[in-house]
């Protein structure tokens, strides 16, 4: 996951045209059993929030293209699960149409979130259930991401309020995220990012960097060239570092590889390549 900074006070002209006006009122009025229109939530910001994110999943980093759905970070209806309470929410239907809320995300993560969203207590007294101050909180700013974060603490990582959403992240070399903090761990859990799919492509990315390497000195074993060699391992040093950039799938787990080569690379090609490897890439960084 990486941070992506949004403009929360500027939102897409077309959520804000005049044609929704009576919609959104009625919001106010129907609170949770209003029938909230898809068209004016994600018709109106797919496209931007797509944009923004350079067609990845808000939270797993996977590229997803056309796959991508609008989802509300904060869910749009409540959750009363009578046997799984766990996760039971009031909702927070004023957001429904709210570009602060809304987040791109992949059918998967998006399907496994749910309506879900856990806060540190857990506890429905610490929540803000309606756009009225019906709790006589001093000060009171519904609508503020900034004044929700702080007032209910949730436990689901949001890259576009936290501005280091990696320091609640690590990764192991058998492909799968770990949680460094309650946040890391409760964003893990909720959103499934340890499913076979996800893992999958992760070893997938250090697989094909480590056959890259290991061809590389398979080429200089037959041509004993050494400048022939280092270019091609320049190349995949290269491409790592590359696939680091914030706008690139996986740019987290990639930046990994790179800060921890030794770890996820050299341990993984054989014993004559391990450290030799590594001396041609710290050459390299340097």
């Amino acid at each position: 996951m990486v941070y992506r900074q949004k403009d929360f006070n500027s939102p897409p002209p077309a959520l804000t045209h005049l044609k929704w006006n009576n919609l959104k009122a009625r919001l106010l009025i129907e609170k949770s059993s209003h029938k909230i229109s898809d068209k004016c939530y994600r018709d109106c910001t797919l496209e931007p929030l797509s944009a923004l994110y350079k067609d990845k999943c808000a939270i797993c980093e996977r590229l997803r293209g056309t796959e991508l759905q609008v989802d509300h970070y904060r869910p749009k209806k409540p959750r009363n699960n009578k046997t799984k309470t766990l996760y039971n929410n009031p909702g927070y239907y004023w957001l429904a149409y709210t570009w602060s809320n809304l987040i791109p995300l992949c059918s998967k993560c998006n399907g496994n979130k749910s309506n879900k969203f856990p806060i540190i207590g857990w506890n429905d007294l610490n929540r803000i259930s309606d756009h009225n101050n019906v709790l006589g909180l001093n000060p009171f700013a519904p609508y503020s991401l900034d004044w929700l974060q702080q007032r209910e603490q949730p436990l689901i990582v949001n890259p576009e309020y936290d501005t280091m959403p990696e320091r609640h992240f690590s990764f192991n070399r058998n492909g799968k995220i770990v949680g460094r903090t309650a946040e890391g761990v409760e964003t893990i859990k909720v959103c499934k990012l340890n499913r076979k799919d996800l893992v999958w492509e992760r070893l997938k990315i250090r697989e094909d960097y480590v056959n890259a390497i290991k061809s590389a000195f398979d080429d200089f074993g037959i041509h004993n060239d050494e400048n022939e060699l280092k270019g091609e391992l320049r190349a995949t040093f290269k491409q790592i570092k590359l696939n680091c950039h914030p706008d690139q799938g996986h740019s987290y787990y990639n930046l990994f590889i790179y800060k921890y080569f030794d770890y996820f690379i050299d341990a993984k090609l054989p014993n004559n390549l391990r450290g030799v490897s590594t001396k041609y890439f710290n050459e390299f960084i340097k």
